[in-house]
């Protein structure tokens, strides 16, 4: 195997970006743990292009790669612990991610002997929920008011209102919303 034909998708200026960005998370960002800090973590989020609706909250130890792949809607929240990857992830409103969430928008291609770099966003409804240590798998859509069960693992798209479970993700029962 030739591994000098083995190209990065990832630029100068993307590497750079991160780095500063990892800087930033590591000093400015991650200390701040109390709840008073939100809005300061929201804003250097914003500062690297993140965009974020009214409130919503972040947890300072959510690990976000790129804050400018990031869009949420109002009144959502990043639990501790959530992980994200370099390609676009939009969250709703009203969502919740739990803690230890992997939301994985990235992978490598393993049809080819060279696995290159392969990702596509994950996209999270209005009213949905991510439960606890789930995992979200790349190009995979969780539908409005849908529930994916704590440690699921998800590789193909929920439907909406409904609650899915287990490894890989399977339905469990429609969600039906009491008054």
């Amino acid at each position: 195997m030739n591994i000098e034909k083995y190209k990065n998708p990832f630029t100068w200026k993307d590497k750079f970006y991160r780095d500063v960005w990892y800087i930033v998370s590591v000093f400015l960002f991650s200390p701040f743990s109390s709840n008073i800090f939100n809005s300061w973590r929201i804003f250097l989020l914003k500062v690297f292009g993140a965009k974020i609706g009214k409130g919503s909250i972040v947890y300072s130890s959510a690990k976000i790669l790129k804050p400018n792949r990031l869009v949420m809607g109002e009144v959502s929240c990043m639990g501790p612990g959530v992980k994200t990857h370099v390609d676009k992830i939009i969250i709703g409103s009203k969502v919740t991610i739990s803690q230890n969430v992997y939301l994985c928008n990235a992978s490598h291609d393993i049809s080819y002997i060279d696995k290159p770099f392969i990702s596509a966003p994950i996209i999270i409804n209005d009213f949905a929920w991510i439960c606890a240590d789930a995992f979200i798998g790349m190009n995979v859509t969780i539908g409005q008011g849908a529930v994916v069960g704590a440690r699921a693992c998800v590789f193909k798209d929920v439907e909406p209102w409904t609650v899915v479970g287990g490894n890989p993700a399977k339905f469990i029962k429609k969600r039906e919303i009491k008054n």
